[in-house]
């Protein structure tokens, strides 16, 4: 089933060298299925005008059903047990939860969406830094809402990324510097965040410390 969502990874001082330049800055308002990270891949139906029914443009909405009315404050508990089952794979010791990374990453986000539509941009902060965006339900009438998603989908989106990993060489074949991140020994507490966006997309934001992702170490 495909994903409905982008993502993108912080830049430190010195950042993790098995990730390509132009993951690092994403400046316009382009839609995610254009954009230079991982793009979305949309399951369109044809919109079954005979009937005059409105329909959704997204198969994948219409398996899952998964719609919300906004976003609400971010599971703390779903989130770090997310984040420590991947990290347990590898033998890292868990993370904990900060409510002041939280607040930052919440500050970034809330910046985020006030663009109207969710630019993935890097904060800068410092701080170890993942960035999620999911599309928004798009109906053949107009009509958007805001899709559901839990934090054990957004960590697992990241951490899809597993499979592009060399351990051995520390090189990625694609993308990676999420799961990384995510399983980076090191990095001891983490806060997120989401805020929705005008047009009904919405962005995570994920904050660590110490950051991870240094150029020359292994995550683990």
């Amino acid at each position: 089933m495909p994903q409905t969502a982008t993502a993108v990874i912080m830049t430190s001082k010195k950042t993790f060298s098995i990730l390509p330049s132009v993951f690092f800055l994403l400046t316009s308002c382009a839609p995610a299925r254009t954009a230079q990270t991982q793009t979305i891949r949309l399951d369109i139906a044809a919109d079954q005008a005979a009937g005059g029914g409105v329909v959704l443009l997204d198969g994948y909405y219409k398996e899952t059903d998964t719609f919300a009315e906004g976003i609400g404050a971010v599971d703390s508990t779903a989130m770090v047990a997310a984040h420590n089952h991947w990290r347990s794979e590898v033998g890292a010791p868990d993370m904990v939860w900060s409510e002041s990374l939280a607040q930052t990453a919440q500050r970034w986000a809330d910046h985020l969406s006030s663009d109207g539509c969710c630019a993935m941009i890097h904060s800068g902060s410092g701080y170890g830094e993942n960035i999620y965006k999911v599309s928004p339900v798009a109906w053949s009438n107009g009509r958007r809402e805001i899709q559901s998603r839990s934090p054990q989908q957004i960590v697992d989106g990241w951490a899809a990324e597993a499979k592009d990993y060399d351990y051995e060489n520390n090189t990625c074949s694609g993308i990676c510097g999420h799961y990384t991140q995510i399983v980076w020994r090191d990095s001891t507490e983490m806060g997120c965040a989401a805020a929705a966006c005008p047009d009904k997309s919405q962005i995570w934001v994920c904050h660590y410390a110490p950051t991870g992702n240094v150029e020359g170490q292994r995550p683990y």
